[in-house]
């Protein structure tokens, strides 16, 4: 059972049963690991959003905000603060002209649902993201992307509702956000991307179908589908850092491979054999099993290439 604490208590009396005790959560992130949340809640509005903040920060109670599940590693089994999952879903035409569509969309939607809706209407922007795990917020607090051709979640992003940890919210464009490789400035800020407003444009439905299925086709080639794994686990090394070590590429996946990991198993969780930047819970994988596993990969990759491997997910 969760440890008695007056703070969470606050949590109960404020929002009545929208409070879930001893959660549990295995089904929530796409790694399958078996976690129970003291407490859970779901924001399903921008009004819940800016409750729930404004309590948190009122009372200082920790709290981990989670979409999708995807990119993200917990190395603990119970998780002793408020978990927030976003399930905030909407999407509104804010302008259209005969070449583009302005369209509000939500942190909480799902990526796999937007992309397949966008191209049945015939708007391009989203198209090469098929088989992208999680919601839109999480893609954009990630910057995820697409290398072919190169195209980031992002790319068409306006302007945002940014709320801060309070719960007060502000518009933004898209320049605030500093997008890089696998980051935003809400990394570092700990703000809430709520929505956002991205420009698509107007294109042929046969032309973006055949642009997602190639992409979701050469997904399924090159990475491990269908199974419990949270997407590239590692970052890819900069080109200074390659040039450095003469190495002739900067792929995390070439690293791991050719340090002789791939299909390395420890307990439940595997390096996979598709893809060594990518670990798979091939069966009852322990939180222990994983951190000894991660732990092996950069150990070894260190000793062999001299090289400071970064994760890509969030530990927790």
């Amino acid at each position: 059972m969760q440890i008695k604490n007056e703070k969470f208590d606050i949590l109960v009396q404020r929002f009545g049963d929208r409070i879930e005790i001893d959660k549990d959560l295995s089904q929530y992130f796409t790694l399958k690991l078996h976690i129970i949340a003291d407490y859970f809640f779901e924001a399903k509005s921008v009004e819940d959003w800016r409750e729930i903040m404004s309590v948190v920060d009122e009372y200082d109670i920790p709290y981990l905000i989670i979409g999708g599940g995807s990119n993200i590693a917990i190395f603990q089994q119970r998780i002793s603060r408020l978990v927030i999952q976003n399930r905030f879903v909407q999407k509104s035409v804010e302008h259209e002209t005969e070449d583009y569509i302005d369209l509000k969309i939500s942190s909480g939607y799902s990526m796999s649902r937007l992309v397949k809706e966008t191209i049945e209407l015939g708007y391009s922007g989203f198209e090469y993201h098929q088989g992208l795990p999680g919601t839109l917020g999480g893609a954009i607090y990630m910057n995820s992307k697409w290398t072919r051709p190169l195209s980031y979640v992002s790319d068409p992003l306006l302007i945002a509702t940014v709320m801060d940890q309070d719960g007060a919210t502000r518009k933004e464009t898209r320049e605030y956000f500093d997008f890089s490789y696998d980051y935003s400035v809400l990394q570092n800020t700990g703000e809430i991307f709520i929505d956002g407003v991205f420009r698509l444009m107007k294109h042929d439905v046969l032309d973006l179908r055949k642009r997602s299925e190639e992409a979701l086709l050469y997904r399924k080639n090159t990475q491990p589908f269908g199974v419990s794994t949270g997407g590239c686990f590692f970052q890819n090394i900069s080109e200074k850092e390659r040039e450095k070590h003469n190495l002739p590429t900067g792929s995390a996946g070439y690293l791991i491979d050719s340090a002789g990991l791939k299909g390395k198993i420890i307990g439940g969780f595997q390096v996979s054999e598709k893809h060594a930047n990518f670990i798979v819970n091939i069966g009852d994988g322990t939180h222990e099993d994983l951190s000894e596993l991660i732990n092996v990969v950069k150990r070894t990759v260190k000793e062999k290439f001299d090289v400071d491997l970064k994760e890509e997910v969030r530990i927790i």
